[in-house]
């Protein structure tokens, strides 16, 4: 499900200032770790939503990738 967001000046700080203090490789890198470690734990039980999850994990280790490659110091 989509929904168009229109992104104020408020959200470019907030965001801007977030990947100032936790640099997006390692913010990629501890997500896939927590999302590896999460499934791990999860094989004999998976969530109804593992879909979902998968795909909502997808796109922002996939957007964490365009800050890293998108951004200078």
């Amino acid at each position: 499900m989509s929904t168009k967001l229109k992104i104020n000046k408020k959200f470019k700080t907030e965001l801007r200032q977030f990947f100032e203090a936790h640099p997006a490789k390692r913010v990629n890198r501890n997500l896939r770790e927590v999302f590896v470690t999460y499934m791990s734990y999860s094989l004999d039980v998976i969530p109804l939503n593992m879909a979902d999850i998968i795909w909502d994990m997808q796109c922002l280790m996939e957007l964490v990738d365009v800050v890293e490659d998108e951004t200078t110091d």
